[in-house]
């Protein structure tokens, strides 16, 4: 009976931790848009903008080019649940993924690579220019930010002695802040993240330039029902970002039944203002930097990669870890 009991809490939990992620998202990209807007000196969106766009998406007819194969209409689909499928193994408010297994920093990084496989798809797709050209810009992008996302990730791995992202956010309440292989490791992540999430320098998600889009000119051939599942995964992989910058940044630890309702909404709001904090951060760098070129780009993300080598080494040197 305790069994049951058990595993029927933990499916409550999951199905409320994929809650949280699917509510926020839009919230978490209106709060980068208006902040974005307060730099910018002007009022901008309202917060709640994300969510009204998608229902009209939502209520749209979908127009399928006569080029596109079966793939066009899945591939929105596989996207949006391969970015659910990071978001399992993703520690949330309470500190705790409904999939939390050895070795899921791995199922994180090829949830990820499956999304940008079936975008390319699906950029390709439509039979466009502008949808090829930002296919192959996106692999040429991934290529160079995968190897950066995983290495830091392993490192943050050897340092708390666990593959499991829950276990390494655990792990890291006991790294003293100043660690010099984490600050390295972090730093390689927040230039990753700023790659993946389409943001300059390296993209610009608010341009309508076909020749500056690489997010954005994938996705020029849907509309409808389509377009609007591909931008609320978008979304969700924005908030996973942040959520997982976040969690390295400031550790939250596991939350248990004996902490109680007042416990539980603590964590929930500690979260949200570390999530809030760190996109109003990168707004303002939005803010105040210009996209660079595409060509620039390995130059960009090889700091980031060399970062995260840097603290292997580092971790190497000083702890003989490895």
């Amino acid at each position: 009976m305790d069994e049951i009991f058990m595993i029927l809490t933990r499916l409550l939990m999951g199905i409320g931790h994929l809650a949280l992620i699917v509510v926020a998202a839009p919230l978490v990209q209106g709060l980068i848009k208006k902040s974005k807007a307060f730099w910018q000196m002007r009022q901008g969106p309202p917060i709640l903008q994300p969510y009204r766009d998608l229902r009209k998406l939502l209520k749209k007819e979908e127009l399928v080019s006569e080029h596109a194969s079966w793939i066009f209409l899945l591939a929105p689909r596989i996207v949006l649940a391969g970015t659910l499928m990071a978001g399992l193994v993703i520690p949330g408010a309470w500190g705790w993924a409904p999939f939390s297994v050895w070795g899921d920093l791995f199922l994180f990084g090829a949830s990820l690579g499956l999304v940008r496989l079936f975008l390319t798809l699906a950029g390709l797709e439509g039979a466009g220019t502008f949808g090829g050209m930002g296919s192959s810009r996106e692999l040429f992008i991934g290529l160079l930010t995968e190897p950066a996302l995983l290495l830091g990730l392993i490192v943050l791995a050897f340092i708390t002695e666990a593959t499991s992202l829950q276990g390494i956010m655990v792990g890291l309440q006991s790294v003293s802040p100043l660690d010099i292989s984490k600050i390295l490791a972090l730093i390689a992540l927040g230039m990753v993240s700023i790659a993946e999430m389409g943001r300059i320098p390296m993209d610009n998600p608010d341009t309508h330039l076909e020749l500056t889009m690489i997010h954005e000119g994938m996705l020029l051939e849907y509309s409808g029902p389509s377009l609007a599942l591909l931008n609320f995964a978008e979304q969700i992989k924005q908030l996973l970002l942040l959520v997982l910058l976040a969690q390295i940044i400031w550790p939250s630890g596991l939350i248990s039944f004996s902490d109680g309702l007042l416990g539980t909404l603590w964590a929930l709001g500690f979260i949200g203002v570390k999530v809030a904090a760190l996109g109003f951060f990168f707004a303002t760098v939005e803010s105040l930097f210009v996209k660079r070129r595409l060509f620039r780009a390995p130059h960009y993300l090889a700091t980031g990669t060399s970062s995260a080598i840097l603290a292997l080494i580092s971790l190497w040197i000083i702890r003989g870890q490895i």
